[in-house]
């Protein structure tokens, strides 16, 4: 796990994944604000129509697009948000993700490398290798606190490994809730135009990546001053 945080390549990797996720936030802002002029109630207008069926239609589909990797999964927890509020957007994102990593997991664990060729890309299933080699429960908190690898990569990989379900599944969910909370703000705020809402929502994601970024700068710079003088007095 020390090789992990200590990597160069992986720590400039979870900024750029970290700057990414903000631009896509804010690139969702602003096609919504040109191109997107429905107001809240024709959005729950659409969603009525289909009853009691609306947050089951959309558990379903994010679950789904979780199995077919690389679907996009990053807009559904702002549409959730947007749709059925910041409360309920997150309790209904939080139960997809869970169905969804089961789905993927069992498959990857049951089925194998032959079922995930079937359901993934060439390039996405040389990803869940890689991600399998070095897979346990400290990287997988990391993962799923910072998805830049993936909710679904990472289901999958989990699955070819010798890890417990219960401890991932949970692990999954815990460690999921906390970006999941600030895209439903987020979600929540663009629908409802508030600025300021949005963009304190945007500086708690920036901090979010931001503050292993610093932790691991910070731990490596400590490491560097304590080696330092240790060789200077050989």
């Amino acid at each position: 796990m020390q090789n992990w945080f200590t990597d160069r390549r992986r720590l400039v990797l979870l900024l750029l994944g970290g700057v990414a996720v903000i631009a896509i936030l804010v690139g969702a802002y602003l096609a919504y604000e040109r191109w997107f002029p429905w107001e809240q109630a024709e959005i729950e207008e659409w969603i009525d129509g289909f009853g009691v069926w609306g947050p089951i239609v959309y558990i379903v589909v994010f679950a789904l697009s979780m199995l077919f990797a690389p679907l996009p999964t990053a807009p559904m927890p702002l549409i959730a948000a947007a749709v059925f509020g910041p409360a309920l957007g997150f309790l209904y994102t939080i139960s997809a993700t869970a169905i969804g990593s089961t789905i993927c997991f069992w498959v990857a664990r049951r089925l194998g490398r032959p079922a995930l060729r079937r359901v993934t890309s060439q390039r996405a299933l040389d990803k869940i290798d890689e991600l399998g080699e070095r897979l346990g429960i400290r990287l997988l908190i990391v993962l799923r606190l910072f998805p830049i690898a993936g909710v679904d990569y990472v289901s999958y990989a989990a699955g070819l490994t010798q890890m417990r379900f219960a401890s991932y599944i949970v692990i999954s969910v815990l460690a999921s809730s906390p970006i999941l909370i600030l895209a439903a703000v987020l979600g929540d705020a663009v629908l409802e135009r508030n600025r300021e809402i949005l963009v304190g929502a945007l500086i708690a994601i920036v901090l979010f990546f931001a503050a292993p970024v610093v932790w691991v700068w910070w731990r490596q710079r400590r490491r560097r001053g304590q080696a330092e003088p240790a060789s200077s007095e050989r």
